[in-house]
């Protein structure tokens, strides 16, 4: 009696595990050698049911921190199906260590529920003229001038997209979610728009004080392109003053092809082409007499690293302390983001 009971066991246990779902992995370590800090990993692991039932993941993978991310594209493989676990590690912050990031999977496969992998490498320092993607973004603003087409003609701030303020919403389509200072003639119309903004979804409206009166009267043709604005400013309670602005100022060279920016750029971003730089001297180098804490973000860009980087080093070398260059180029902004804050021509 005691026999069969053992053999009845025996053959339910063989037909649980016979029938049972089953994790494989392509590999369970992917070490990506040395990369520059600023670039972005990106590796995909094999997932496979190598069982003989469905296997369900019983929630999203986790990782060690959050410059690691890995959702699965699907929560159940039939047997003998595969997916791509695709792991994207930010080395941004870790130049000069060696990392190894963790990446844990659940299911329901009774012999591993939780399978570890890893990503790991050594990430070294960029150059003190590179920044990253992941800081670029961080510390993007837009000036949107909502001037008429005469007026910004006439003067306006160095970088400033031009929408004027009828036309606003027709522009909500590519404006990117991002840091915006509407500027005006002199802070009439500034609240009126801003406010537009915020009801569509733009949460990061800021207004310049006194518009671009206000500016002039405070910073005078500091990162003016043209002429100054005679308006008398009229301030807000709500707005941000000049001088904040200007601590907080970005402006993005673009150095590539007249083709290449007009097919996609980052908005607000200043054309050059491989030679132009000195259309913007002018403007750029006042800034260069002003504590580097005070002095303008410029990001310098274009499909690689060459021109961008020169350039950057030759700012810098002028007295233009935050003057960088986009490490890896626009792909690594693409890899991340990838058309966001990006238009394909000049609106």
């Amino acid at each position: 009696m005691k026999w069969m009971l053992a053999w009845g066991i025996t053959a339910v246990l063989g037909f649980v595990l016979f029938g049972a779902p089953r994790l494989s992995v392509s590999e369970e370590v992917y070490d990506f050698g040395e990369v520059k800090e600023g670039i972005f990993v990106v590796h995909q692991f094999i997932l496979r049911n190598v069982g003989d039932s469905l296997l369900t993941f019983t929630r999203q993978p986790s990782t060690t921190c959050g410059c690691t991310s890995a959702p699965l594209p699907q929560m159940t493989l039939a047997p003998g199906e595969s997916i791509p676990l695709e792991v994207r590690f930010e080395s941004t912050g870790y130049g000069g260590y060696r990392v190894v990031k963790y990446i844990y999977v659940y299911s329901d496969d009774p012999e591993a529920p939780q399978v570890r992998l890893a990503i790991q490498g050594y990430v070294a320092p960029h150059e003190p003229y590179e920044d990253t993607a992941y800081m670029v973004r961080y510390r993007y603003r837009l000036i949107l001038d909502v001037r008429d087409r005469e007026a910004f003609a006439r003067g306006h701030l160095l970088g400033a997209v031009n929408v004027p303020a009828s036309e606003i919403e027709a522009a909500f389509s590519w404006l990117p979610l991002a840091m915006i200072y509407v500027c005006d003639e002199a802070g009439e119309k500034g609240t009126i728009v801003a406010e537009k903004m915020r009801r569509s979804g733009f949460w990061a409206i800021r207004i310049l004080a006194g518009g671009l009166a206000g500016w002039t009267r405070e910073l005078g043709t500091y990162l003016v392109v043209g002429g100054v604005s005679a308006a008398e400013p009229v301030f807000s309670p709500a707005a941000v003053s000049p001088s904040r602005l200007a601590q907080e100022y970005v402006v993005i060279l673009d150095f590539r092809s007249e083709e290449a920016y007009a097919q996609e750029h980052l908005v607000g971003a200043i054309h050059l082409g491989p030679e132009g730089i000195d259309v913007v001297l002018p403007h750029l180098l006042p800034a260069a007499a002003q504590a580097p804490e005070l002095q303008p973000f410029i990001f310098c860009v274009d499909e690689g690293e060459g021109v961008a980087q020169e350039a950057a080093q030759f700012l810098q070398a002028l007295g233009l302390a935050r003057a960088y260059a986009l490490v890896g180029g626009l792909p690594q902004w693409r890899v991340r983001y990838g058309s966001e804050f990006m238009v394909q021509s000049t609106p």
